[in-house]
């Protein structure tokens, strides 16, 4: 092998290495098109989660929502069911009270 041929070897060997690692380090600069990407996938991170924070807050009012809507209905219902037996018992306590006629 020539020496001209070893020397560009050698330089080929320590350069790619330092530009490689220059990129890494963020030293060679990054283009615009790997900018605009990052932007873009950022933006598309911060709409996901402002969907999902409001979808969670919209399922938790709707829990809430759910939650006191059967409250009141359970209340309805017992309140039915003491009118009704107050019916009952009203009638009974009339069906008491009037005299059978004997015939």
């Amino acid at each position: 092998m020539k020496i001209w041929q070893s020397v560009v070897i050698v330089l080929l060997l320590v350069s790619l290495p330092l530009f490689s690692s220059c990129q890494l380090l963020g030293i060679g600069g990054k283009s615009k098109e790997q900018l605009y990407y990052e932007q873009q996938l950022q933006l598309l991170q911060m709409q996901q989660e402002a969907a999902q924070k409001a979808n969670d807050e919209y399922y938790q009012q709707l829990q809430e929502s759910l939650n006191a809507y059967l409250q009141q209905y359970n209340a309805y219902q017992q309140s039915q069911q003491q009118q009704q037996m107050q019916a009952v018992i009203d009638q009974a306590a009339a069906a008491q009270e009037t005299p059978i006629p004997y015939n």
